[in-house]
């Protein structure tokens, strides 16, 4: 279902890296558990970009990056 949290955080992960495709350097997601984070970290390193997470629980989020400034 559309409500379902992983699903949401999938969704709001390929919507980043799309908008990281458009030339945006960085792009946060909504903040997220651990293992959801997890997954978004595995998702960035899929598309060849960088991520880290900012924050403090409850509120954690992952950051995604262009890695245009690396190359």
């Amino acid at each position: 279902s559309p409500t379902d949290p992983f699903e949401q955080a999938i969704a709001d992960a390929e919507r980043a890296i799309a908008q990281i495709g458009t030339g945006i350097p960085s792009v946060d997601l909504n903040p997220a558990g651990a293992a959801i984070r997890r997954y978004q970290h595995q998702m960035a390193r899929q598309a060849n970009l960088v991520s880290h997470s900012y924050g403090n629980e409850p509120n954690r989020r992952v950051r995604i990056f262009s890695t245009r400034r690396y190359q």
